[in-house]
């Protein structure tokens, strides 16, 4: 009796209802994408169409007087375009412009807490500057100094300094090496400045109340390192009152007083120390500088806990809060903007140099926007037809499946049936074969010896092999037949040889030639067909998983399972499943 077979592997695409879920999300972004950029546009456009035929030195004079009109958009606009002129073949004057231009930049950037790139903006501009600026070092080393990365700080810093000593730049050496100063006395490093220092010191020509002032900061900390509290607090007090004109102009005005609240506190003079960081805590909110700020009011903190102000160190940390919270949507909303604002520098900076370009460049892209809509539109259609085809074609392996199924299940009902009347003729004759031994042995006289009577038990295992293969065909069916033995974990063909009473190398002989098929691929035809009623019969299986099923089956994974039943029907345990739900209503 020749096996039924399955059908072949199909490939099954995505459902219909994503398709187009996902063609009228790509439109609708697109429109409104094309009318966010057209309204910008024009506004941008009329601003660089203004601006961009204006001379680069002009330009940044502009630039610097809407900075200081705190008119950060149109200073940053001004800036950009100086800055991206940029070009290996300019003056070195033209080219300190750019580098100068891009500094600024940067520290709009900054200004507005977008760190990423205002960094950029100052690497360039040390990368384009015909000498190096001390500017651009110090402002990278404040982006480091906010994330509290201390080493790359000190080592920005450290350029700067020198770089500042080498162009005789006093104010900026002076910043520089406060600078290094306030960052070792937060790290408890100032031993490590004593070079810096001493470079500072030997420096004549450095104005005497610049010089005096910065020789003050490092004396006194220098002392406080020590442990000379009182000592420090004398030579800060002593800077404070000295030139209240050089300390005014200085930008760190806040750091003398926070010297000595840190001294107070080192003195456990909470109180006074308090009153020198109420101080700075004014100070510091005039200028906005938000990283001190934080430190101020961890300082206060420290102080009044150690006081056992609890109520202020209850204040202070609210405030500390605050400023966090502040900061943090302060960032997150100006991250937004600067995205935007950013996209459409670098957009319409183009637009400058070359304006009828990026007229015609736009027109083709509406167009080559258009026709790429219109090809995806088609795409969808034509995938959305396939998609159609397909579904009906796994439907029609659903069906050749289950006819393939119902006809294996009546090739069994047969074969039963034709069992049943082979015992039937069997136990007829084995009765009249004792009928006919019993009237023989009644005809006989006495003396005669009796007939032997012929053996009627099966061979065992061990017996010689039957010639009739087509017995042994059917044994294997019959063994097959049975769904408890078929779905052991470990079924070989040693266990099926050793069930139906016949060596395992005749029976994969009898197996090949009668169905040009090894026994695992018959196994699991019977197991797979098994498998299709299952998935089928929702009333008892209808709540169990594929692992549950393909377990029950005698699968190891539920992967094998997958792969075999595919493999098989062309079709997935949960599509087939899914389409006999849909036949079956």
């Amino acid at each position: 009796m020749k096996m039924s077979s399955f059908a072949p592997h199909k490939y099954v695409p995505i459902p219909e209802w994503a398709q187009k879920r996902a063609f009228f999300a790509i439109l609708f972004a697109f429109t409104a994408l094309c009318a966010c950029a057209a309204q910008e546009h024009k506004e941008m456009e009329n601003l660089y169409r203004q601006l961009g035929d204006t001379p680069s030195d002009e330009l940044y004079k502009t630039g610097r007087g809407f900075l200081e009109e705190n008119k950060l958009d149109e200073a940053m606009v001004c800036f950009s375009i100086v800055g991206n002129r940029y070009s290996p073949n300019m003056t070195d004057e033209e080219k300190r412009l750019c580098a100068y231009s891009l500094n600024n930049a940067g520290g709009i950037s900054q200004l507005r807490s977008n760190y990423s790139i205002a960094f950029s903006y100052f690497k360039k501009a040390i990368q384009i500057a015909d000498e190096p600026i001390y500017q651009a070092y110090n402002n990278i080393a404040g982006i480091y100094l906010f994330y509290n990365d201390y080493k790359n700080a000190r080592q920005y810093l450290t350029q700067a300094f020198d770089i500042s000593l080498e162009q005789k730049n006093w104010e900026s050496l002076s910043n520089s090496l406060q600078n290094l100063i306030f960052l070792g006395w937060k790290m408890d490093s100032l031993a490590s400045l004593q070079p810096q220092i001493e470079r500072y010191r030997s420096v004549d020509s450095i104005p005497p109340s610049l010089s005096g002032y910065t020789i003050g900061i490092a004396d006194g900390t220098i002392a406080a390192s020590k442990g000379q509290y009182r000592e420090a607090i004398r030579i800060f007090s002593g800077i404070i009152n000295a030139d209240s004109t050089i300390l005014s102009a200085n930008h760190f005005v806040y750091n003398t007083p926070l010297y000595i609240a840190k001294c107070y506190m080192a003195l456990k003079d909470y109180p006074l120390a308090m009153q020198y960081l109420k101080t700075v805590e004014e100070e510091i909110r005039r200028i906005n500088d938000y990283y001190m700020l934080m430190y101020v009011y961890n300082l206060q903190i420290e102080c009044c806990q150690q006081d056992g102000n609890a109520e202020g160190a209850r204040k202070a940390k609210y405030d500390l809060l605050n400023l966090k919270d502040s900061i943090n949507t302060v960032e997150e909303l100006e991250k937004i903007k600067n995205i935007e604002f950013f996209d459409e520098v670098d957009k319409y900076e183009k637009q400058v140099v070359e304006l009828s370009h990026q007229k015609n460049t736009r027109t083709r892209v509406a167009i080559i926007s258009c026709l790429a809509l219109l090809v995806v539109a088609l795409l969808f259609i034509v995938a959305i037809i396939q998609n159609r085809r397909l579904r009906e074609s796994n439907k029609e392996l659903y069906r050749k499946t289950d006819e393939l199924v119902r006809q294996a299940d009546s090739e069994k009902l047969q074969r039963t049936a034709y069992k049943k009347k082979i015992d039937g003729f069997i136990e007829k004759i084995a009765s009249l074969q004792g009928t006919i031994n019993t009237l023989r042995s009644a005809s006989l006289p006495a003396s005669s010896t009796p007939i032997a009577e012929e053996p009627t038990t099966a061979p065992a295992a061990s017996s010689p092999l039957p010639d009739d293969q087509s017995a042994i065909v059917e044994k294997i069916y019959q063994q097959l037949d049975d769904v408890d033995f078929i779905c052991q974990p470990d079924l070989t063909v040693e266990r099926l040889a050793q069930a139906i009473g016949i060596h395992d190398r005749y029976v994969s002989q009898v197996i090949n030639e009668s169905t040009n098929k090894n026994f695992n691929t018959l196994l699991n035809e019977y197991r797979i067909r098994e498998a299709c009623k299952r998935l089928t019969d929702f009333d008892t299986y209808g709540q169990m998983t594929n692992e549950t099923i393909a377990e029950g089956l005698g699968y190891k994974s539920r992967s094998h399972f997958i792969r075999t039943f595919k493999k098989m029907t062309g079709l997935t345990p949960s599509q087939y499943q899914k389409i006999a739900r849909e036949e079956q209503q």
